[in-house]
């Protein structure tokens, strides 16, 4: 394997290795790599879907994403994150399948609406471009860790209100629809604002713009004030590594210390199809305070 640093503080690519087709060591390698860094960019894997699940079930349980309309109709495990419907075709604007999925051009974390939120996810550039459509990261490990000493001791115990609804309330299109799509029913979650990783035990901010509802017990207007305010300072570009896409990449990272958003391109003439699989989380997330 050939490793190549993405940013000071999150990233790496890795070289000539075959998701395909791994052997034990190298995904026990693959594995601690993905730990220290916390994204890790594969390029030129050219494989197919049931490659991508079974790489995928290496880690663990798979995810079926709770929006019915992005499941692809041959492996519920891979949620579409396409412009493109099935036989090809650009999904209009008004189509409420493009204007739920438009809101992962917010930054968010992956199933945060979930009461055990996902592990980590692994996505697909199948047909991608360079007009836009990039892909950002955030480190909030080193986001909270930079942190000062007053806003650390405000923050420690507070939980925040997730809920996969608020998605939906934030487009100005689909929350006016009678019809918004057909997704599992799935309850508010409470989720610690600082979490501690089950596997490397540091400690981390826990955002989600597009499913943070409230600061649970809290005034509302400075709840918002303080999550605005946190969002700003972990999208610094000292934080953030920006991906560019070639067909074929495939991007790992983990959902319970980064957050991400993707930059606007012109849907309406470019396809982009990626296609993602999302891995079961193991557990509740952990106040970091509470050792």
């Amino acid at each position: 394997m050939k490793l190549k640093q993405l940013h000071k503080n999150i990233g790496i690519s890795i070289e000539n290795v075959n998701l395909a087709d791994i052997d034990d060591i190298t995904f026990g390698e693959i594995k601690n790599l993905w730990m220290k860094n916390l994204i890790i960019v594969f390029p030129n894997q050219n494989i197919s879907d049931e490659d991508h699940i079974n790489f995928g079930k290496k880690f663990g349980e798979l995810e079926v994403h709770p929006s019915l309309s992005h499941r692809s109709s041959k492996n519920p495990e891979i949620y579409r994150v396409s412009n493109v419907d099935e036989k090809g075709k650009i999904i209009p604007n008004k189509e409420t399948s493009w204007q739920y999925l438009k809101q992962s051009w917010l930054w968010h974390t992956d199933s945060s609406f979930r009461k055990i939120p996902s592990n980590g996810s692994i996505l697909h550039g199948i047909s991608t471009t360079k007009k836009g459509g990039n892909t950002l990261f955030a480190n909030m490990y080193k986001a909270y860790e930079d942190l000062n000493k007053s806003i650390k001791e405000k923050i420690k115990n507070l939980n925040v209100l997730h809920d996969h609804d608020y998605i939906i309330s934030l487009s100005k299109e689909l929350s006016k629809k009678k019809d918004k799509g057909s997704y599992d029913k799935l309850d508010p979650v409470a989720h610690p604002l600082v979490r501690r990783h089950p596997v490397t035990n540091k400690p981390s901010l826990f955002l989600s713009p597009h499913t943070m509802v409230k600061i649970i017990d809290y005034n509302y207007d400075e709840g918002r004030e303080l999550l605005d305010f946190l969002i700003e300072h972990s999208i610094q570009s000292k934080y953030v590594y920006k991906h560019t896409w070639n067909d074929n990449d495939i991007v790992m990272w983990d959902n319970r210390c980064t957050m991400h958003s993707v930059e606007p391109f012109n849907n309406n003439i470019i396809k982009r199809i990626m296609h993602r699989v999302t891995l079961v989380g193991d557990e509740e997330p952990k106040m970091a305070s509470m050792n």
